[in-house]
């Protein structure tokens, strides 16, 4: 796992490259509540096989790329790191209290796809500034430590 931080556009992200292409999955900070206690933060995902083509997929939502079955597997381990950093950076040790973390679809097709992964991972139905999303909200109170995994992994060495 090699999650990262992007200061400048409050992104947690990882990249991993799958055959000739690179898979880059982030969530991104859209904003706080006026109490700077909740957090929303937005998921997004590229697939390019040279950075500067990175920018042109993200125009187009060029998501699956050469193989899609195993960018969609890897994508979803990747979702599950990023995921997880983001919450115990911002959650357990940052400053908020809740965090909604949404995920948005430029056609149907996809929004379908997305529900049947997050679906399974407690995400539901929702609107964020009265646009259909797939979001989540974590409570600092329900959140469980074992969630943490790879803390566990850093203590093992």
């Amino acid at each position: 796992m090699a999650v990262h931080y992007r200061k400048e556009d409050s992104t947690y992200y990882e990249r991993r490259k799958v055959g000739n292409q690179t898979i880059e999955l982030g969530i991104n900070w859209l904003e706080d509540s006026d109490d700077g206690r909740h957090s929303w933060w937005n998921v997004y995902i590229t697939v390019f096989n040279k950075k500067k083509d990175m920018f042109k997929n993200m125009d187009k939502k060029v998501i699956t790329g050469e193989n899609p079955l195993k960018n969609v597997l890897v994508a979803r381990e990747m979702f599950y790191d990023v995921e997880a950093y983001l919450l115990d950076r911002e959650l357990v040790h940052g400053r908020y209290d809740d965090v909604t973390i949404i995920c948005t679809w430029v056609n149907n097709r996809r929004r379908d796809a997305y529900y049947r992964v997050l679906s399974k991972m407690g995400y539901e139905w929702g609107t964020y500034y009265h646009e259909k999303c797939i979001k989540k909200t974590y409570n600092i109170n329900d959140i469980n430590p074992g969630l943490m995994w790879w803390k566990e992994d850093e203590n093992d060495n």
